[in-house]
């Protein structure tokens, strides 16, 4: 080769040589094998270096000098298309020394690559000489040099240097393609270290929590030591709510307003709602500030006890989060053993309130009182508390657990005995008093307590309303089932007149008593015997005598009082009263015409919708 070339070739391709040896940077010797090439070869004005890219199928234009790379670099040529495809294919050296030959060879280009090419060059060349570059006997690419000027083209003598330099070129590709594998695969190496490093941190620092926490477990510590030592690992506000969405336990850097709580709440709902096992995370505002929240639901699919709340400053990282999955094992194994806890005492205190609601006493009854302090002498009162629709309420027993902690928490706060426990589906409170009290007194602390109650099932937003039938006070145990069985006579008042999230007491249905064995049917025909006439006086003359009448009872036949109740002047409602006993055919004076009205007035609001259904019928 050496022997084919002149002083001044070999000299030019010494050059190209050293340039093309100067870097190792593949970027680098494409682009320097066209600028070399092209500065050393007379005729050539521009050129460009193809690369064979065998995903393809196609030569890719790697290189450019003197057009226009935006639009070249979007070329793909075939093997045997246009100048460059056809010494691909050859695998020689070809040169197309006039257009006329030129033209020839671009007219087998594609019509998107020949719109292309027009794009990229000044004009169609004069004269052109294409190379293939050889590595390994395999034809890697094409150097391809373009004349422009008609005074200058292409000779034989050009093949033996463009040859040489494309030798050359193939040399410096091979060594700056080792070079980048060699790079890429330190690169690599680099980037496994790293992962496994950030692995053995993560597996490291999971163990270490895992311990941790397994060791307060085993301490009996319970989740609130639990949460307090996540947040102190990780340094950031910690939440843990449960299958309801309830706070179970906190940590918080600074005290947060009830609604940002709520906000945190209804994000854990979403959580459990979706069922899925994930890593989630989200931005909330707080207090003014903005943080990140991630969430991780603790236990198993497809029903899960809770999710764990981190509110941070930032993101978490990786190795925290993969700590915090370990973290939530332990919390998951924690709840399942409270509840366990939970259900064996509920099954002990369930078998004697059992015994108590069925009358069956003995002495092994009387001594497992003792161990929850119910004296034998003592005071007791049974309430019942049921969920209305139970049937159609998702999370049924949750809620159920709930309510009874519930009714341990609000029944007994104020330094009453007793005890909250379930019994089927129902959640029956026994309180105990131990020396003789005001009934008075008592029954107004009761529904105090319960109405309190209701109205925190109701801001749950558990999708459900609770009814709750209150017996009256009995004297010793062997007479709590008398309070218990009233309890459950005023539940079915409640269900038998399709109401809800209703509160009766037996000792406040009064005659109504008298009254609960009868049917829904025959209840309805009292009520119409003895007020229907004046109900119907009301429909068609949109009278108010019905209210009125309800006032003047309310307020124990105190004209002024139920007048004033119902704005109208005292003569007004005096004229009512009249009409009324017209209407009736009877005097509000007379004792047995007056019971009779009492007590239809007194069954009326439970069956109002269903009495005006039954005029119409």
């Amino acid at each position: 080769m050496k022997e084919a070339l002149s002083h001044r070739q070999l000299q030019s391709l010494i050059q190209v040589s050293n340039v093309l040896n100067s870097s190792l940077d593949i970027d680098t010797i494409i682009h320097s094998i066209m600028v070399q090439t092209v500065s050393v070869i007379d005729a050539a004005h521009g050129g460009v270096l193809f690369l064979y890219d065998s995903k393809q199928d196609c030569l890719v234009a790697r290189s450019d000098n003197n057009f226009k790379t935006d639009v070249l670099s979007t070329v793909r040529l075939k093997a045997g298309e246009s100048m460059t495809g056809l010494a691909f294919e050859a695998r020689k050296c070809l040169i197309f020394p006039n257009r006329t030959e030129v033209k020839k060879a671009t007219a087998t280009l594609s019509e998107e690559n020949l719109r292309l090419m027009l794009e990229s060059i000044p004009t169609l060349p004069f004269s052109s000489i294409c190379a293939p570059i050889f590595l390994k006997e395999e034809c890697i690419g094409v150097i391809t040099l373009d004349s422009f000027n008609p005074d200058l083209q292409f000779f034989p003598e050009d093949i033996n240097l463009l040859m040489a330099i494309s030798d050359q070129a193939a040399v410096a590709l091979e060594k700056a393609s080792l070079y980048k594998e060699k790079d890429e695969s330190i690169r690599q190496l680099e980037l496994l270290n790293k992962t496994i490093s950030k692995q053995n941190e993560m597996l490291s620092r999971s163990v270490d929590i895992h311990n941790s926490l397994a060791e307060l477990v085993l301490n009996g510590e319970g989740l609130d030591s639990i949460i307090q030592y996540i947040h102190k690992s990780i340094s950031q506000q910690v939440l843990l709510f449960d299958d309801l969405g309830e706070l179970v336990s906190s940590v918080f850097h600074t005290p947060v307003q009830e609604s940002e709580l709520n906000i945190l709440r209804i994000y854990a709902l979403e959580i459990l709602e979706k069922k899925e096992i994930y890593r989630s995370r989200a931005e909330v505002h707080i207090g003014g500030s903005k943080f990140r929240l991630a969430a991780l639901p603790v236990g198993t699919k497809p029903q899960f006890l809770g999710v764990l709340l981190i509110v941070s400053d930032g993101e978490m990282s990786d190795v925290d989060m993969g700590a915090l999955e370990h973290a939530c094992s332990v919390i998951s194994l924690e709840i399942v053993k409270e509840r366990a806890i939970y259900e064996s005492h509920e099954r002990m205190n369930a078998d004697l309130i059992e015994s108590l609601y069925s009358g069956n006493m003995d002495e092994t009854i009387i001594q497992q009182a003792k161990h929850l302090q119910f004296s034998s002498e003592g005071y007791y009162m049974a309430l019942i508390l049921q969920l209305d629709e139970a049937d159609n309420i998702p999370n049924k027993n949750s809620i159920i657990r709930h309510l009874v902690q519930m009714g341990n928490r609000v029944f007994l706060k104020h330094h009453v005995l007793g005890v909250a426990i379930q019994h089927h589906e129902q959640i029956i409170v026994l309180l105990s008093f131990q020396q003789k009290v005001s009934t008075k007194f008592v029954e107004t602390q009761v529904k105090e307590l319960v109405s309190n109650f209701q109205e925190e099932v109701h801001r749950k937003s558990w999708g459900t309303t609770v009814s709750i039938g209150i017996g009256r006070i009995q004297s010793g145990l062997t007479h709590i089932s008398k309070s218990f069985h009233e309890a459950v006579k005023c539940l079915q008042f409640i269900q038998g007149f399709g109401q809800k999230n209703k509160l009766v007491s037996y000792k406040d249905l009064g005659v109504q008593r008298l009254l609960l064995q009868n049917s829904e049917e025959e209840l309805i025909d009292f009520i119409l015997d003895v007020l229907g006439p004046v109900m119907e006086y009301d429909v068609s003359r949109k009278g108010e005598l019905l209210p009125s009448l309800f006032a003047y009872l309310e307020h124990n036949q105190n004209a002024k009082e139920a007048a004033e109740a119902i704005h109208v002047h005292t003569n007004t409602l005096t004229y009512r009263l009249k009409r009324i006993e017209e209407l009736l055919s009877n005097d509000l004076n007379s004792s047995s015409s007056f019971l009779n009205i009492h007590l239809a007035a007194s069954l009326y609001p439970f069956f109002k919708n269903k009495l005006i259904f039954t005029k119409k019928a």
